[in-house]
């Protein structure tokens, strides 16, 4: 993760940790797909600082077809 352009681009430090999390649900924890993308929107609805970029994650998951995935 491009942690350094994300501070470029703006991201506050709460937005930067929530990438992590969301990172750490989708590549380290061995999570299926679906269950990361519940995962995550259940950070987004509980979090608000995790509010824009979850959202931004959750519909990107929500459209990844379940035959192909993402590369993990």
């Amino acid at each position: 993760m491009n942690y350094e352009g994300l501070k470029r681009r703006g991201f506050s430090p709460e937005q930067i940790q929530t990438v992590k999390s969301m990172f750490k649900l989708l590549y380290r924890d061995g999570l299926t797909l679906e269950q990361a993308n519940s995962a995550i929107h259940e950070m987004t609805v509980t979090n608000s600082s995790a509010h824009d970029v979850g959202t931004l994650m959750t519909s990107f998951l929500s459209n990844v077809s379940l035959q192909r995935g993402i590369v993990r």
